[in-house]
């Protein structure tokens, strides 16, 4: 049984608010509930951010004028939160467009320098 399922079964409702995961009604939150939300409260926001049509990855390519492209990693987020990320270290960051182009980088064989024939 997924974590959220169990509140709807008590008559609940729960949504997340920026950061927060918000209980209703809250007039009806008992002990036994709140110990459950409190021990289950990063699985009920992955399932409510899973539902809620947003695309969310735990790995992003980025690109900055000055390096070479790299993939900076961390717990699933949107591309927007992303972009923010990357923003806040380096103002001139962009992120890649295409999912595919993390596959395709990670499946090349590093060359020597100079080429692959020296």
């Amino acid at each position: 049984m997924a974590a959220i399922d169990y509140l709807t079964e008590k008559g609940f409702s729960a949504k997340v608010s920026g950061k927060r995961l918000v209980v209703s009604p809250a007039s009806r939150l008992t002990d036994d509930v709140r110990k459950y939300i409190k021990a289950h409260r990063l699985e009920l926001i992955a399932e409510l951010a899973a539902n809620d049509g947003q695309e969310r990855r735990s790995y992003w390519r980025v690109q900055h004028p000055t390096h070479k492209p790299f993939v900076m990693i961390s717990g699933p987020i949107t591309r927007e939160e992303a972009l923010a990320t990357i923003r806040a270290l380096w103002p001139d960051a962009a992120l890649a467009d295409a999912p595919s182009a993390l596959q395709a980088n990670t499946t090349t064989t590093p060359q020597p320098p100079g080429g692959p024939h020296q």
